[in-house]
């Protein structure tokens, strides 16, 4: 009889016990895995082709992997870079002709966010896509750079590290809902979430739909790429050139203790296995305004921006693999008028770095 009891209270505790979990994962559901969020809306209004406003606070690399999951249609080119490679659209080097391009980019990307977001596409889609345009930023290679927001795709990052090492698929299926709600795991990440945002406001998410993009607004676009607000569309030049003088002054961007090229390993085992499954392989070197890139270059500590570039041309050469733009500006005759500050360059920039990519 007391056996019996101690089966019956061992029950009833588990049970109590994944009641809990599941009750505070469904609450926290810090990755929108267990619940429709604003997150999927707007992912799913831009799949219908509208054009989204005034959406802020978001985790970017949560947002994309909704974006990618809510496409209607395959996609035959995909951008993949930080946020000096999110302006690149689709008209911009494509033929009219051509419609599925999306820009995957994310802010700060490093090297993990690329492989990450190419498995959220092969999750997907069940394959490769067929063309990548890799905005290849100049922090890729340096392993100080201090870039970690690829951890929001963490299980799509070693789902797809699993393929680049052993070169064998695995199962990528997706886990069922029942899964993540009753997960410790997921539980773990849930109370960081919260201890990290408790004392925190409530994220804006607040958004609308706009027709045109004549709007001073951040603007979200059905194939992935932004519109910044007018001012940095329409800059002021002369407070362009200070902004561009002040931001290669003191700490660099994601640039600091960069003393050796590094992760060449991963990125040439990357972009081997692309190539070896039949995907076209194109390289955007992301270029500095003209006067950042004098006061930079002139420190003997950022001078491996142009070793960074040397290699990178060498590799595309040696691998067959079409190349656009510079980290020098002087090279592709860009001046203050092409920047909205030191590093953002403007749409017109990216029509004249893009415009041959194809022929």
């Amino acid at each position: 009889m007391k056996y019996k009891l101690w089966i019956i209270l061992a029950f009833i505790f588990s049970l109590i016990i994944f009641i809990i979990i599941g009750t505070f994962n469904y609450k926290i559901d810090s990755l929108g895995l267990l619940r429709e969020t604003t997150l999927d809306k707007v992912a799913e209004e831009l799949s219908n082709g509208k054009i989204i406003a005034g959406l802020g606070n978001i985790d970017e690399r949560i947002f994309r992997k909704k974006q990618i999951e809510y496409l209607k249609n395959d996609v035959e080119y995909v951008a993949i870079g930080s946020s000096r490679t999110m302006q690149l659209r689709k008209n911009m080097f494509l033929n009219d002709g051509i419609n599925n391009f999306q820009n995957y980019s994310v802010s700060g990307a490093s090297i993990e966010d690329y492989i990450a977001l190419i498995q959220v596409h092969k999750n997907k889609f069940g394959k490769l896509p067929r063309n990548i345009i890799f905005g290849l930023d100049t922090w890729i290679f340096n392993k100080y750079n201090g870039q970690s927001r690829y951890l929001s795709l963490n299980d799509e990052y070693l789902q797809f590290m699993d393929i680049l090492k052993s070169n064998v698929e695995t199962n990528n299926k997706k886990r069922s809902k029942i899964y993540y709600l009753l997960s410790l795991d997921y539980a773990k990440e849930n109370r960081k979430y919260y201890k990290k945002n408790k004392n925190k406001k409530v994220e804006n998410l607040t958004y609308y739909i706009v027709d045109t993009i004549e709007v001073d607004a951040a603007l979200k676009m059905p194939d992935g790429s932004i519109y910044y607000p007018y001012k940095n569309r329409f800059p002021n030049f002369d407070e362009v050139e200070k902004i561009a003088k002040s931001y290669a002054q003191g700490s660099v961007y994601s640039l600091e203790r960069y003393e050796e090229i590094s992760n060449i390993e991963i990125f040439e085992k990357l972009i081997t296995y692309l190539k070896n499954n039949g995907v076209n392989v194109y390289f955007y070197l992301t270029p500095y305004h003209p006067t950042t890139y004098d006061i930079l270059i002139s420190q003997e500590k950022y001078k491996i921006i142009n070793e960074v570039e040397i290699y990178v041309k060498d590799f595309a050469k040696q691998n067959n693999i079409k190349l656009a733009g510079s980290y020098n500006p002087h090279n592709l005759n860009l001046k203050n008028e092409h920047f909205f500050d030191g590093m953002h360059s403007l749409d017109i920039a990216y029509e004249i770095i893009f415009k041959d990519l194809l022929k």
